[in-house]
Parts: C-alpha cells; sequence; structure tokens
C-alpha cells in the first residue's frame, strides 16, 4: 500500500511509480592555454518521481474529495512518500497532481491521473 506522510491517499485503484534520474549540477569552464575544460561539481540536486494511477470512489462526491486530498499536499513541504513495494523516498514535494481523464462512471467514479514528485537528496 502506498502512501504520502502515512495517508492513504491512492488507495482507491492501482497506479504505480517510475523514478527519474538524480540530477547533478556541474560547472565547465575552458581557459586560453589549456587542453580540455575544467569541471566543478556542485553537487547532487535532486530527481523527479512519476506517478500515475486511477482514483476510484463510490460516489462521484467521494471523487471529488479525493482529488482534494491529494491537491492539499501540493504546499511545498516536504513530505515521505512510501511506493506500492513499500519502498520509501523521503524528502519528497509533491509538484504536480492532474486528472488526465474526465470522471467516468463504471463500477463507482473513476478518473486516471498523473502525479509529480520532486525528491531532494
Amino acid at each position: 500500500m502506498s502512501s504520502l506522510d502515512g495517508t492513504d491517499l491512492f488507495g482507491g485503484g492501482p497506479h504505480a511509480f517510475r523514478l527519474g534520474a538524480w540530477q547533478r549540477a556541474m560547472d565547465r569552464r575552458g581557459f586560453a592555454g589549456l587542453d580540455g575544460e575544467l569541471v566543478v561539481d556542485l553537487g547532487l540536486r535532486s530527481r523527479p518521481i512519476f506517478q500515475t494511477g486511477r482514483l476510484e470512489a463510490q460516489t462521484a462526491d467521494e471523487l471529488a474529495q479525493a482529488v482534494s486530498r491529494v491537491e492539499a499536499m501540493i504546499d511545498g513541504n516536504l513530505h515521505c512518500l512510501v511506493d506500492n513495494h513499500s519502498q520509501t523516498y523521503p524528502r519528497v514535494i509533491l509538484e504536480q497532481f492532474e486528472a488526465t481523464t474526465p470522471i467516468r462512471r463504471g463500477n463507482g467514479f473513476w478518473c486516471e491521473y498523473t502525479a509529480v514528485y520532486r525528491q531532494l537528496p
């Protein structure tokens, strides 16, 4: 079961995580008379984490409340993300949450979504 700060925000449907690459800042300088370049490592920066899935609820109101609970976590604060394989990602900021389909009705109500996190080192 995945969670954000211990809260199961996405338990209503299937979802998957994809980790982006860590980014490292570098400063490259060339000087007259120097073959090659001088590279200064400015350190590890961050990496994106992408989550895709489906939010599901019994009623349209419950689905709207689930979307609101997720959007409330776009607060600029650091959170702890646990994926559906119990892997923990500390120091994560939820940057974006977007419903990628309209609300649909089947056995309840659902919509597909994409969430983008940024993990700090």
